[in-house]
C-alpha cells in the first residue's frame, strides 16, 4: 500500500533533492545589491584613507620640526609680549608728558601773571597797607615822596599805587613848575594816597624807623598815616611801549 508520498529511491536521487533545496533557499545577489555594496566598499576605503593622512601628517613629522615648531609659537609670543610693554611704556611717557606739558603750560601761565603785575598792565589785590601823607603847605618834596616808594620796595611790595597812578619801574616822580607833585606826569592832590600790596608787618614798621620815611615827610612838613588792610585793590593800569632799540632774538 501507499500513502501518496514519494521518496527518493536511492542515495543519489536523495542528494540531488538536497543540493536542489540549498540552490533554492540560498540568497540570490541582484545588480542593485551589487551597486550599493560596491559603493559601501569605496566609502569605507575612502575614509580609511583620510584617517591614515591625518595619522601620517602627525606621525610624519619630526621631533626637530616639532621642536621648531614650538620655539616659533614661543618667540611669536614672546614678541608680542614685548609689543605690548613698549606700547604700555609709550603710553606711559605720552600720559607723563601731557602731565609735564600741564604743569609747564601752568607754571608759565603763573609766570605771566606775575610778571604782568610787576609790569603793572593787569589790576592787583591783596594783603597790604594804605599811607596817606597829608602835605598841607605842598611842601613835600618829590625826592621824598620817592624815598616812600623806595622804602615800601625794600620792605617787599609787590604792587604800588600813588593816587590814580601805577607805580612801575620806570615811573618818575618830579615837581611841577606849579609846585605841585606828579607821577608819570599825572598832577597829585593831597592828600597823597598810597597803596602798596606786600606784608602789612614788615612794610608798617619799615615806615616808622627812625629817619626813615615817616621822618622825612615829617621834615618837609607833612606826615604819614599807615593802616593795613587785608584786600587792597589796585585797579590802575599802565600800557607797555614798544621798543625802539630793542628786538627778540629767535
Amino acid at each position: 500500500m501507499s500513502d501518496g508520498t514519494r521518496t527518493p529511491s536511492s542515495p543519489r536521487q536523495q542528494r540531488l533533492v538536497w543540493q536542489r533545496l540549498g540552490d533554492t533557499l540560498r540568497p540570490q545577489a541582484t545588480l542593485a545589491q551589487v551597486i550599493v555594496g560596491l559603493l559601501c566598499v569605496l566609502l569605507g576605503l575612502s575614509i580609511a584613507a583620510q584617517v591614515r593622512e591625518s595619522e601620517d601628517s602627525l606621525e610624519g613629522a619630526s621631533q626637530q620640526e616639532l621642536v621648531r615648531l614650538l620655539d616659533e609659537s614661543g618667540r611669536h609670543t614672546s614678541d608680542l609680549e614685548v609689543e605690548n610693554a613698549e606700547l604700555e611704556r609709550t603710553l606711559e611717557t605720552l600720559r607723563s608728558g601731557q602731565e609735564d606739558d600741564v604743569a609747564a603750560q601752568n607754571a608759565a601761565e603763573d609766570r605771566l601773571a606775575d610778571l604782568e603785575i610787576l609790569a603793572g598792565t593787569v589790576p592787583a589785590q591783596g594783603r597790604g597797607i594804605v599811607l596817606s601823607i597829608a602835605d598841607p603847605e605842598q611842601r613835600v618834596r618829590a625826592s621824598t615822596l620817592l624815598g616812600v616808594v623806595q622804602e615800601l620796595r625794600n620792605a617787599g611790595a609787590e604792587v604800588i599805587q600813588i593816587g590814580d597812578v601805577r607805580v612801575v619801574a620806570s615811573s618818575a616822580i618830579t615837581t611841577g613848575a606849579d609846585g605841585r607833585l606828579r607821577v608819570d606826569g599825572t598832577v597829585l592832590d593831597a592828600p597823597y594816597v598810597v597803596r602798596a600790596i606786600g606784608d602789612p608787618s614788615v612794610m608798617e614798621p619799615a615806615l616808622q624807623i627812625p629817619g626813615g620815611a615817616a621822618d622825612s615827610v615829617a621834615g618837609d612838613g607833612g606826615s604819614l598815616a599807615a593802616n593795613a588792610d587785608d584786600d587792597v585793590r589796585i585797579e590802575a593800569t599802565v600800557e607797555l611801549r614798544e621798543p625802539e632799540h630793542s628786538r627778540v632774538v629767535k
